[in-house]
């Protein structure tokens, strides 16, 4: 399918929505803070706020292609599919920037001390996700991509295969890593790759017809997770809380999953840095652009996007 270039602008609209859909991801992220502290509520008293749980990104796309969120959250490599796939949708939010929350984790005393070593052996992987992205980076910086066996296995099944004795190493994210942590030693995480131009994160797409009609809700969408992104900075015991609370895990295990993940807030995220400004792209995007070109060469998408579409794939009302 083609790249989606923007087509014909619809004006903004009077008629307020009688419901806001927004898709989420069961993370103890800035959605599931605002949620369980009644952000959403306070920001759309109009409005019924219905939250739709999605197990992928895949899944989450779909959605937005057939209208039936407004909103929805993922791995920034599900957003690079969404465009490439032309799905009318922007980029409006960055929840997270991944970091020691997702790594590439080999077992204890099996002779394995750096990546070179694990030429011959068996990765899982969740595919088409920030990890495998991130997985195939550190594999191609250290010249043995296609020296290794990759096995595309969801979290769970990761979990049961390690359990088993069936891989030697896997490229994953909280919480499913700290059930492999007490056996295994990291290589690599995703805040080490960041530092060498490759970030990855979870990100919040808004369907383009929804934010050119409903511009001040799409905003106001964007003020209640940057609310979320605040009280991090200043209350982190009670974000961390309110997201274990929502999520139905544990403090300790919302704290050991937010920590290793950082939060830009609205300030930084239409930077330079992030997602950058009327006249700037931002270097988050322009990484994500070079992850298109990466998915493209695995043939995960048929045509990388370039970087101009990637900047008109930002929604840029979040800087007035």
């Amino acid at each position: 399918m083609g790249i989606f270039l923007g087509g014909c602008q619809s004006k903004a609209t009077t008629e307020v929505p009688n419901e806001i859909r927004i898709g989420v991801l069961n993370t103890p992220n800035d959605v599931a803070v605002a949620r369980q502290l009644g952000y959403f509520q306070a920001a759309f008293p109009k409005q019924r706020v219905k939250f739709i749980t999605f197990d992928s990104g895949v899944d989450a796309n779909k959605a937005l292609l057939a209208g039936g969120v407004d909103f929805a959250t993922m791995g920034d490599t599900n957003g690079v599919v969404a465009l490439a796939a032309g799905i009318p949708v922007q980029l409006c939010w960055i929840n997270e920037i991944c970091g020691a929350n997702e790594a590439l984790v080999v077992r204890k005393n099996c002779g394995i001390k750096s990546i070179h070593d694990l030429i011959g052996k068996k990765i899982a992987t969740p595919f088409a996700s920030t990890a495998h992205y991130s997985l195939m980076v550190a594999l191609e910086q250290a010249g043995i991509r296609d020296q290794v066996t990759l096995l595309d296995l969801d979290t769970q099944n990761i979990v049961a295969a390690w359990q088993r004795g069936n891989i030697d190493a896997a490229y994953t994210w909280q919480p499913t890593l700290s059930q492999l942590l007490p056996e295994s030693d990291v290589l690599v995480d995703s805040a080490a790759l960041a530092k060498t131009g490759n970030s990855t994160g979870n990100i919040t797409l808004v369907r383009q017809e929804f934010a050119q009609q409903q511009p001040q809700l799409t905003q106001r969408f964007i003020e209640v997770l940057n609310r979320a992104h605040q009280l991090r900075q200043t209350d982190y015991a009670k974000t961390v809380r309110a997201a274990a609370k929502q999520t139905g895990i544990s403090v300790a295990e919302a704290k050991l999953q937010m920590n290793g993940t950082s939060w830009p807030g609205l300030s930084a995220e239409f930077s330079p840095k992030y997602l950058g400004t009327q006249v700037t792209v931002g270097q988050f995007v322009k990484e994500m652009q070079q992850t298109g070109v990466f998915m493209a060469r695995q043939q995960t998408i048929s045509q990388a996007p370039t970087l101009k579409q990637f900047d008109q794939f930002i929604w840029k009302g979040g800087l007035s």
